[in-house]
């Protein structure tokens, strides 16, 4: 799922024709031209056209979102997850032979059917196999995945061929399928099709075989029969005070953090430091902020478990909002040919990774997983991934535009100011879901 995200930070430079500015040049860029000499694109992109092949990730990402959740419910996540590489290595086959936008665009609808199916069901099998006092460790693993991908398509897309990117990405995903296929369906889904001993093995493997997972199941089992034994009505759950609630908490904090601009400003790395024109150059800095994000992921999974989930929010909506103000202040000062701040650029977007890293990212995920009942979650999720997807059209899509047509220092004004109405949406409509059970959050949202 990184790797389709910021598939496009590396590769439109590449293809794009040669419509941005840039007061430096690359050692990174350097190399590559000299490693690339003989295996040139075999055609280019304008501005536009880029932003369409960003996009359209979206497009498939938002037609997998809700169907994903039904899949899931009807056949199992494990089942689906599985499924979902099919779509990756469609579009890496798509990539590599594509001589035109068109081409290159449907493979990229493809890649987001893969990204948008994960992004519904990695949450709901995560909560499943998790114990809830490592329900929040075990769920932000999901975002620190996420940017470890990002990690390896920014190193490897630094160095080598797009077409050789692509190749070497197709095979890690293979690989991921491959072993995934050893690991257990959801103990959850194996309950409700009434395979309990494969249930207990299931959990067990995650656990130890020592382990007395009877409670467990035993609890598995309540939760079950506590749903309608007549297939409910889709309207009647909507209207249900804890699932709009809910739906309000997740639609809420999905939609600002894609209004963030972490996705655009993940998407177009190197294009949006070429505009900028800071000291250090654009590819090496999109792997510093590479590693930046894993980092600070890898410190969540340590400490999430610690602190309530509102104040990471708060920190990191509040952080966020101030670096994409400086972000914007470093453009107005460039216009005003004030010099000497080249190094605002990179300190600051590593600070606004930093602080998005330890709320906006993980918490957004864990809580979609937390919220929901299981003959909602399903659905509702579908529904809040549905949003987040139709945003990150609107982010992509928008962004190049923004920065070529408002300029750089309103757009990121304009996250920035979306980042301080997200601290106070936090207070007001998000839920503390930290180490309570399901009947325990049901309960409160219901009050």
């Amino acid at each position: 799922m990184g790797s389709s995200l910021v598939w496009t930070s590396p590769v439109l430079p590449q293809l794009l024709k040669n419509e941005t500015s840039t007061n430096t040049t690359s050692v990174l860029q350097e190399f590559f031209e000299s490693n690339n000499s003989t295996n040139s694109t075999a055609f280019q992109l304008t501005i536009e056209e880029g932003s369409w092949v960003g996009a359209m990730l979206a497009i498939g990402s938002l037609s997998a979102a809700i169907p994903a959740g039904y899949l899931a419910d009807r056949f199992g996540p494990k089942r689906c997850i599985l499924g979902f590489v099919l779509p990756v290595i469609i579009f890496t086959l798509f990539a590599i032979f594509a001589q035109d936008v068109v081409t290159l665009c449907i493979g990229r609808i493809f890649s987001g059917i893969a990204t948008g199916g994960v992004s519904v069901v990695a949450p709901m099998y995560i909560s499943e196999i998790a114990d809830v006092s490592l329900r929040g460790t075990l769920g932000s693993f999901f975002e620190l995945l996420i940017y470890l991908g990002i990690v390896i398509t920014a190193v490897f897309g630094a160095f080598v061929h797009y077409i050789t990117l692509t190749t070497i990405l197709g095979i890690f995903a293979l690989l991921v399928g491959v072993s995934f296929f050893f690991f257990p369906e959801s103990p959850t889904y194996l309950m409700k099709t009434g395979k309990r001993e494969k249930a207990e093995k299931a959990l067990k493997f995650y656990r130890s075989q020592n382990y007395n997972v009877s409670q467990v199941l035993d609890e598995i089992s309540d939760g079950l029969s506590k749903r309608p034994q007549h297939k409910a009505n889709i309207g009647e759950m909507l209207r249900s005070k804890a699932v709009i609630r809910g739906l309000i908490a997740c639609v809420g904090l999905t939609s600002f953090q894609q209004m963030s601009g972490i996705d655009g400003i993940t998407f177009y790395t190197v294009f949006i430091f070429q505009e900028a024109g800071a000291s250090v150059d654009a590819y090496t800095s999109s792997i510093i902020i590479a590693l930046v994000e894993l980092a600070s992921a890898g410190v969540v999974v340590l400490i999430v478990e610690r602190i309530d989930r509102k104040i990471f929010l708060y920190i990191s909506s509040a952080g966020t909002c101030i670096c994409l103000a400086l972000f914007g202040l470093y453009f107005t000062l460039k216009e005003s040919g004030i010099s000497g701040i080249g190094a605002l650029p990179l300190t600051s977007m590593i600070c606004y990774n930093i602080f998005f890293a330890l709320g906006l990212g993980p918490i957004p995920w864990m809580i979609n997983g937390e919220l929901f009942s299981p003959e909602i979650k399903g659905l509702a999720n579908g529904i809040t991934i549905a949003t987040n997807w139709i945003l990150l059209f609107v982010i992509t899509k928008t962004l190049p535009m923004m920065i070529t047509v408002w300029g750089a220092h309103y757009t990121f004004y304009t996250y920035s100011i979306f980042m301080f109405l997200c601290t106070i949406f936090v207070r007001f409509c998000v839920p503390e879901t930290r180490g309570k059970t399901l009947e325990q959050i049901q309960e409160e949202l219901k009050i």
